[in-house]
């Protein structure tokens, strides 16, 4: 498995946050639009899916390498058998997941005002994780250069 530069991952919660700037709010009652996601930034695409089309995201993966890193809890019985965790997947909080899967609502009604909401929204959310995420990356670079 490929391993994703520690720089990739401080980057990541503005990236992700620009993949979600197409986002809609959730309506009462409306079917989601898609349950995959997908966009491309810098050289990385990174794609949030829901699993069983319910419009709750499950979990958010890096396109190339299939591997998730960021997840739904209690959401892990949905994923494919196939797909891999990246070493430092890390749980979204509600929060984060209310927000995440407003992707699933885009469409060509999205208002530039609801997609400005969530990027400053899940812009907040993911600068919060970073700080752990960037940590669990060194400490495992520095294992790597150990051996």
């Amino acid at each position: 498995m490929k391993s994703v530069s520690p720089t990739f991952l401080r980057l990541l919660p503005l990236a992700f946050s620009a993949l979600i700037a197409g986002c809609q709010s959730l309506p009462a009652g409306e079917r989601p639009a898609n349950a995959l996601y997908c966009d491309n930034f810098m050289v990385y695409g990174m794609c949030a899916r829901d699993v069983n089309e319910d419009g709750v995201v499950d979990y958010v993966y890096f396109e190339k390498t299939e591997d998730a890193f960021m997840f739904r809890p209690g959401a892990e019985r949905l994923f494919p058998r196939n797909l891999e965790m990246h070493p430092c997947a890390t749980p979204m909080d509600k929060e984060v997941v209310a927000t995440t899967s407003r992707v699933f609502f885009v469409d060509e009604e999205t208002t530039l005002l609801e997609k400005t909401d969530i990027r400053g929204s899940l812009m907040l959310k993911y600068m919060a994780a970073l700080p752990e995420i960037t940590a669990c990356n060194l400490r495992r670079e520095n294992s790597m250069d150990d051996e």
